[in-house]
Order: C-alpha cells, then structure tokens, then sequence
C-alpha cells in the first residue's frame, strides 16, 4: 500500500500524542515506512482540531493531504481510534493532493 503513496507522489508522516522514545519503537516495531511526530503536549493536534474531547491527551485519528503549496486538499477526521477511512476513500481523497490530480 504504501508503494501507492509514493508513486503518487504523495509523503507520509503522523503526528500523535506520545514520546519520542515511544514513537521509535512503535516505528522498529511495525517497520513503519514514515517518520511518527511527537506532539506530548497536544500543541498541533489542538490547533487541527482533533484533539479528542472525551479523553484528555488523545487526538482523533486524523488524515490531512496537504499540498506543496500548503493548501489542505484532504481532511478526514474520525470520532474513535477505529473510524478510518478504507484505502479506496483515502487514495480518492489524496488524488486531489497531487499536481495535476494524477494517482
């Protein structure tokens, strides 16, 4: 799947609550091929608005295809840790991210 990323052009990162030490480690563990960003104090994922409002210190699972330029072109934000977009909704979602609308 995330060879499909790539070819679109399209790079990865997450940003989430937890350390910087806990983000390596989930990192080695599930060989993720993206950088996981630490945000302990909930700081940018206040100010994207997903911080959770039930649960301190949790976001809402979240996905933003942010353009070059800066411009958001995707947004999908989710009500529980398991609301996630399935990959047809998401690779729809980010054709709009790249230039010229290419997959």
């Amino acid at each position: 799947m995330w060879d499909r990323f790539r070819e679109a052009g399209v790079e990865l990162a997450a940003i989430v609550v937890d350390s910087v030490e806990q983000n390596r480690a989930m990192i080695e563990k599930l060989l993720l091929p993206f950088p996981i960003l630490s945000d302990p104090e909930s700081r940018v994922i206040g100010e994207w608005g997903v911080l959770n409002d039930r649960e301190a210190n949790i976001a809402k699972p979240a996905i933003f295809g942010i353009r070059p330029d800066g411009t958001i072109a995707y947004t999908y934000i989710g009500e529980d840790f398991a609301d996630r977009p399935d990959d047809d909704e998401l690779f729809a979602g980010l054709k709009e991210v790249v230039p010229g609308g290419q997959r």
